[in-house]
């Protein structure tokens, strides 16, 4: 991953976490208090959990710059044959909030879990949860265009989809 992805394009604050070991600068993860997964008074930090689906999204730790690199990268040509990027946009119908279609490992999305409608259309990539985080990552088709916002917690609400959606379709359907 390292030498054929990361260095060309200058990722260079990813890494692949290792198994009980947290990088340097990571930001924090949470669970609000009265979560069912780790409940306590208040939030609760799941950072430094070595929980076996921490490995089911590939252990990778990355920034929001290096996210949207990588998104320009796949989608802009660079990392894929045009076959084989035409076949991964090749779509399904999705019943899961966070996406509209799925392809091969990316998402088309119009919608922010159906809260937060985007007024430009859709875009290409994940809406993503972990340990105590959510990700937005987002590329237009071309990949020319990209918005990334990590939050070190767990959105839950519908007000706080409807306020991340202002944030990320307002960046992102810039003209």
């Amino acid at each position: 991953m390292r030498r054929r992805i990361a260095e060309p394009l200058g990722l260079e604050g990813t890494e692949l976490r290792e198994r009980g070991h947290t990088p340097v600068g990571l930001a924090r993860g949470y669970f609000p208090g009265d979560n069912p997964v780790l409940p306590g008074p208040g939030p609760v930090d799941g950072t430094d959990l070595d929980l076996p689906f921490n490995w089911l999204g590939g252990g990778m730790v990355s920034t929001p710059r290096d996210v949207a690199r990588f998104l320009e990268a796949l989608l802009g040509g660079e990392l894929l044959p045009e076959r084989l990027l035409a076949e991964m946009l090749t779509t399904v119908p999705s019943e899961w909030d966070e996406t509209d279609e799925y392809g091969l490992g990316i998402a088309k999305i119009s919608s922010l879990m159906r809260k937060a409608d985007s007024p430009c259309g859709s875009a290409w990539g994940h809406i993503g949860f972990s340990t105590g985080y959510t990700t937005i990552a987002l590329a237009s088709k071309r990949g020319d265009r990209q918005v990334v916002v990590m939050a070190n917690g767990m959105v839950a609400s519908d007000d706080g989809w409807e306020a991340l959606g202002s944030l990320v379709w307002g960046s992102f359907c810039l003209p």
